[in-house]
C-alpha cells in the first residue's frame, strides 16, 4: 500500500508515551511505500521543537530516520496540489487554519495515496473524497 503519513503519525511514533504510539509504529512498520509531503516535515519539526521541546539534534535524527528510510519518498507539493487545497478549503467553508490539512489531503488525492492520520476531521474529509484512511 502506498501510504501518505500525516504529521500526527510521525509524532505519535516518535513519542513513546503518546496515546497512539503502538498504532503509529505499526502503521509505519507495515507500510510498503511511505510518502511524506514537505508540509508534514515542516509541521513535524515545529511540533517537536516548539510543543514537545525536544533537542534539535534529536529532532534532526528523527527527520533523517523517516526521510532516509528506503521505503520513503519525500514530496514537494506541486502547484496543482496547493490550488486544489485552497479550492477544497473554500468549498468546505472551513477556517483558513485548516489549510495544512487540506494540503495533505490534496496531496493524497493528487498521488492516489491512502492516508494515515489520527485527525478525525481530516479522516472524515478524506473518506468523503474517496481516500482510503488508516487507522
Amino acid at each position: 500500500m502506498k501510504l501518505l503519513l500525516d504529521t500526527n503519525v510521525l509524532v505519535y511514533d516518535t513519542v513513546e508515551d503518546s496515546e497512539h504510539h503502538g498504532e503509529a509504529t505499526e502503521i509505519i512498520d507495515r507500510a510498503k511505500e511511505i510518502y511524506i509531503p514537505s508540509i508534514v516535515v515542516h509541521e513535524f519539526i515545529w511540533v517537536m521543537l516548539r510543543l514537545i521541546q525536544t533537542p534539535i539534534n534529536f529532532t534532526l535524527l528523527k527527520v533523517r530516520e523517516y526521510l532516509e528510510d528506503p521505503r520513503t519518498r519525500y514530496i514537494l507539493e506541486p502547484e496543482k496540489v496547493l490550488i486544489e487545497a485552497l479550492k477544497m478549503l473554500e468549498e468546505d467553508k472551513e477556517n483558513v487554519k485548516e489549510i495544512n490539512d487540506y494540503i495533505i489531503l490534496s496531496t493524497a488525492i493528487y498521488y492516489s495515496l491512502a492516508l494515515a492520520t489520527f485527525d478525525k476531521k481530516l479522516k472524515k474529509r478524506a473518506t468523503e473524497r474517496g481516500i482510503e484512511v488508516l487507522p
